[in-house]
This record gives structure tokens, C-alpha cells and sequence, in this order.
């Protein structure tokens, strides 16, 4: 069991019990889950770990409850939905991925950190660059825990969101928290995408978290400020 999984709080350890009661169907879409006493008795814990990993699973679209009503269990969240009020937008007509690096490496220390790695264990590295029309618009660093990156290495060049497949394994994630900002092209991403060392460039870190709300994924993009929008909305 790699560290991302281990020393777990109880509630999680629950949760992703139940995560896969779902994911095998134990628990069909739709179906009523066993009541708060006899999942007490089941898993040996108290109601409050119960309840805490119920509320979990509500928030993440996984179960739902209604007053008066038994909680049941929902579809599985779709993996190739946006953040809430978070729109990306891509400029080009065909669209295509490069791979740069893809292997399992030590150093990446920062990068382990976000992904509550030990610094002894391994971890995936993507390396990418996003094509608009054959021409370079982004260079993405991508980093996976090893046993989650392994399960979408054939697809990296294929598409550019690797959830989906991570999906097809019961990986499915809860949250993505994003960053943006503005940085220099250093010189090996200017040779990359083409344009001269220290050019402004469109820098989004991200940081995906899985349903047990561990880290997932850790990866930042740089497009070029022309092939890329960022549109946020709030309220209706």
C-alpha cells in the first residue's frame, strides 16, 4: 500500500468502504444504503464516523438524503465535468497532445509533498505539451502517485484529461482545487512552445483530490496567454 493510502482517519477508511460498495454496485444506483445502526454494527464503529462519512459522500454527489427518507445511493458522478462557475477554453480546431516524459522518478520532491508522497517512493511523471492546430499552445507537468499514474500511461497521448480513464479503475475525484497566475517562459518551456525566454505565460497549478479526499494529482499548465480563456461565473 503506497503512504497516499496509508495512516487514513477512520471516517475516511469507512467512506471508501462504502465508495466501493458503490463502485461494485453492493449498493445499485438508486437503491436504499443500510440504516445508520446497521452500518454501526457492520464496520464496528461509532454513529458520529458514520455520519461523517455519509455527510462526505452526500457532498461528492455519491449519495443523497432527504428528510424523512432513507439515504440512497446517486449515479456516479461524471468525470468530464468542469469545476462549478469554471469555465477553460482552448483556441484551435484540432486539437492533439505530445509526449515529453512519461516514467517513474524519485527527485520531484515539491510535487511529492502535494501529493502526501514520502520522499523514498516513486512518482509518476507526465510531461506534455498540448497542441492547437500542430503548433505548441501549453507545456504541462503532470504528476501522479506511481499506482494511479501506471493506469492512464497509454492514454496520455491520446487525450489531454486523463479522468475518464481513471474512472474506468473507480478513481474518481471529489475536488480540484486550481491556482492561476501569471509566470516567465524559462528557457527550456520557451524552446518548447516557441517564443522567447521570460514571456508572459498563463500558469494554472492544480491539485485533485479523490473521493477519500487524498491527492490524486498534482500538475501545472502553461499555455500561451492568445490560445487560452479562463471564464469564471457567479451566480445564475
Amino acid at each position: 500500500m503506497s503512504s497516499h493510502q496509508r495512516k487514513m482517519p477512520l471516517y475516511v477508511q469507512i467512506k471508501n468502504k462504502m465508495i466501493h460498495n458503490v463502485n461494485e454496485e453492493i449498493w445499485p444506483p438508486g437503491e436504499s444504503i443500510p440504516s445508520e445502526s446497521q452500518l454501526m454494527a457492520q464496520y464496528n464503529v461509532s454513529r458520529t464516523t458514520i455520519r461523517q462519512a455519509v455527510r462526505d459522500l452526500v457532498q461528492a454527489g455519491i449519495l443523497e438524503t432527504r428528510r424523512g427518507a432513507p439515504t440512497k445511493v446517486r449515479q456516479q458522478p461524471q468525470e468530464n465535468m468542469e469545476n462549478p462557475g469554471v469555465i477553460h477554453h482552448e483556441l484551435g480546431e484540432e486539437m492533439a497532445v505530445k509526449i515529453l516524459r512519461a516514467e517513474n522518478r524519485l527527485p520531484h520532491y515539491f510535487a511529492k509533498s502535494q501529493l502526501h508522497i514520502s520522499e523514498d517512493e516513486e512518482v509518476y511523471v507526465l510531461e506534455r505539451l498540448r497542441l492547437a492546430d500542430q503548433k505548441p499552445i501549453a507545456f504541462q507537468q503532470l504528476f501522479m502517485p506511481k499506482d494511479i499514474g501506471e493506469k492512464v500511461h497509454d492514454k496520455a497521448e491520446v487525450d489531454f484529461d486523463l479522468f475518464p480513464h481513471l474512472g474506468r479503475y473507480n478513481i474518481h475525484y471529489s475536488t480540484i482545487k486550481e491556482n492561476v497566475s501569471a509566470s516567465n517562459a524559462t528557457r527550456y518551456e520557451a524552446d518548447l512552445l516557441g517564443i522567447t525566454p521570460g514571456e508572459a505565460l498563463i500558469d494554472i497549478e492544480r491539485i485533485t483530490l479523490g473521493m477519500d479526499q487524498q491527492p490524486i494529482e498534482y500538475s501545472r499548465t502553461k499555455y500561451l496567454p492568445a490560445s487560452f480563456h479562463y471564464r469564471i461565473e457567479i451566480g445564475s
